[in-house]
């Protein structure tokens, strides 16, 4: 019979988790910033590239489609030497493309600084984040329309306070000024 109250809780690796609001105006500001960067850096790449992400398509490629068409890019319609050489497939496979969701983004770091009337400022750094999901939201009770990204990350520093000379270097506690 027992107790219903639980014994002991276990812990496994810590998790750094949240969500970014966005305020949608007339575009995806997050996916069109990138593309601008993508456009001049060619840093991404898809699998297959636009061909093989159809967004008109009204059913999804069946095993047998998808096999042939990566096929046909991987070998550039060729066969023979040029087909078994990887370098050649890989760069052909992983086409430059733009990123359609959100959740293509890869990693990146989120720097949050804060600074008031008086001139103190802080600091929050997220490292290594990746969006998991996206969701929108539209209301007629409401002027604005919203999309929430939810990410998990790799680490967190939490907020810090800023020196005034605008230095990386973080303010000495008032217990560490008195020694």
């Amino acid at each position: 019979m027992g107790s219903a109250e639980p014994r002991s809780f276990s812990r496994g690796k810590r998790g750094v988790a949240g969500t970014m609001v966005f305020t949608i105006f007339d575009r995806d500001a997050l996916l069109d910033g990138l593309a601008e960067h993508v456009a001049a850096q060619k840093s991404f790449q898809r699998i297959g590239g636009t061909d093989m992400y159809n967004l008109d398509r009204k059913t999804p490629l069946a095993i047998e489609e998808w096999d042939s068409a990566m096929t046909k890019i991987a070998t550039n319609g060729t066969a023979g030497v040029a087909s078994e050489d990887a370098e050649t497939i890989t760069r052909n496979i992983a086409q430059t493309a733009t990123p359609v969701y959100a959740d293509e983004i890869p990693p990146f770091d989120i720097t949050i600084s804060f600074a008031n009337e008086y001139g103190q400022k802080a600091v929050i750094v997220i490292y290594g984040v990746e969006i998991l999901n996206e969701g929108s939201g539209f209301s007629i009770d409401n002027v604005t329309s919203e999309k929430a990204c939810t990410f998990v990350a790799r680490r967190v520093d939490y907020m810090k306070a800023v020196d005034r000379t605008n230095n990386a270097s973080v303010v000495q506690s008032k217990s560490n000024k008195s020694k």
